[in-house]
């Protein structure tokens, strides 16, 4: 069966103890904080249990996937038949 493959943006939250905003906020400004999931890590902070907004999902467009596609179709046997943006490297 052929299937389409299809990249998403969304927002996710992470919950942060009022008493570690401050930390938070300096983290992400000075890039110490490379990403988001680093401050999992940390104790008290944690994902919302409720799980991503379905309503806040958009589709990627190519150029901000840097000109790789965003929607390829595949065939049955694995094998690539469209593709909106270039080629994989």
């Amino acid at each position: 069966m052929a299937h389409l493959d299809f990249k998403i943006t969304m927002w996710k939250r992470i919950h942060i103890p009022d008493d570690k905003v401050q930390e938070v906020i300096e983290e992400l400004k000075n890039g110490s904080c490379d990403a988001p999931y680093d401050l999992l890590e940390k104790e008290g902070f944690y994902f919302d249990q409720a799980g991503p907004d379905e309503e806040c999902e958009e589709p990627m467009l190519v150029e901000e996937n840097e000109g790789s596609s965003t929607q390829e179709l595949w065939d049955s046997t694995g094998n690539i038949i469209y593709q909106n943006g270039a080629e994989p490297n």
